[in-house]
This record gives C-alpha cells, sequence and structure tokens, in this order.
C-alpha cells in the first residue's frame, strides 16, 4: 500500500503540465478530475505491483548497481521511443480537447498515462534499482522527470492566452 502511494504522489507533478492545460482548455471540472484519478490509479497499480516484487526479492547494495541503474535511467531517456512518448505528451498539452463527453477525458487520460508510463519506465527502474523506500532518491526522480518533461513541452503551456 505504502509503495502505491508513494509511486503516485511521485508521478503526479510530472503531470502537472497537461493538467492544467487540460483544464485551462475543456474548463470541464469533472474530465480534468476523471483525468487526475485515471493518473493517479495507474501509477499505484504500479507502485502495488512493484511493492509485491520487491517483497520478493533482495537488490544488492553496490556503487556498481546504482552507476547501472543510472546509466540505464540515461540511456532510456535518450531513446527514441522515450522520445516518440514526449512528443505525444507535448502534442496533448498543445491541443484542445476532443469533445465535452466525458468518454473523451477518458481516452485523453488513458493515453497520457501511457505514454508517461512509456516515457518514465528507465528512471523508474534505476528508482527501484537505487532504493524506493529512500526519500531523497524519490525525491530526485521527480525532480529529474519533471525536468525532462518541462524543458520539452512548448511555452504556451502555461500560458492564460488562448
Amino acid at each position: 500500500m505504502a509503495m502505491s502511494i508513494s509511486m503516485a504522489a511521485m508521478m503526479a507533478p510530472t503531470a502537472a503540465p497537461f493538467f492544467f492545460a487540460y483544464g485551462r482548455d475543456s474548463r470541464r471540472p469533472a474530465a480534468v478530475v476523471l483525468l487526475v484519478l485515471i493518473y493517479g490509479a495507474a501509477w499505484a497499480l504500479l507502485g502495488a505491483a512493484v511493492g509485491y516484487a520487491m517483497g520478493w526479492m533482495m537488490f544488492p547494495s553496490s556503487w556498481l548497481v546504482a552507476a547501472g541503474a543510472l546509466v540505464l535511467a540515461a540511456g532510456y531517456t535518450l531513446a527514441p521511443w522515450t522520445r516518440w512518448a514526449r512528443d505525444r505528451c507535448r502534442e496533448m498539452c498543445g491541443r484542445q480537447p476532443r469533445g465535452a463527453r466525458l468518454r473523451d477525458a477518458i481516452h485523453d487520460g488513458l493515453r497520457y498515462t501511457a505514454c508517461c508510463i512509456m516515457c518514465s519506465a528507465g528512471v523508474m527502474v534505476a528508482i527501484i534499482l537505487l532504493g524506493m523506500s529512500n526519500l531523497v532518491v524519490v525525491t530526485a526522480g521527480a525532480a529529474f522527470m519533471l525536468a525532462v518533461k518541462l524543458t520539452v513541452w512548448p511555452a504556451p503551456v502555461f500560458s492564460t492566452n488562448r
């Protein structure tokens, strides 16, 4: 349970640009709440799976494991499929919502969540190997993911003029 909460709480700030853009463009509070719930539930489910898996195995603690985890995260973050997923996220932040129905919000929430999971997977593996229960590691991972997302987002995401 703690792993679920920690994973969802760690990744929620990284989706703030999408949530703000969606709320600004749609002006539908129920749709934005639904998006946030979908995103949080997906990350909580992944956190529960990771917590369960970590209960069954022990990761060796050494500087080689830490270095390998950081190299893995950096390599994955620069991979073409990761850039593709970030481009889809950027596209979703820059366009108008599809419709006024909650079904459209569910579709957009699931699509954005899938892209976020895809572009965050390498960093998530590194965080798990470095110590998901270490608050410094989790905070650094969340800050890194937010920085990666914000550096590829276009400037109008936080603009109020539209």
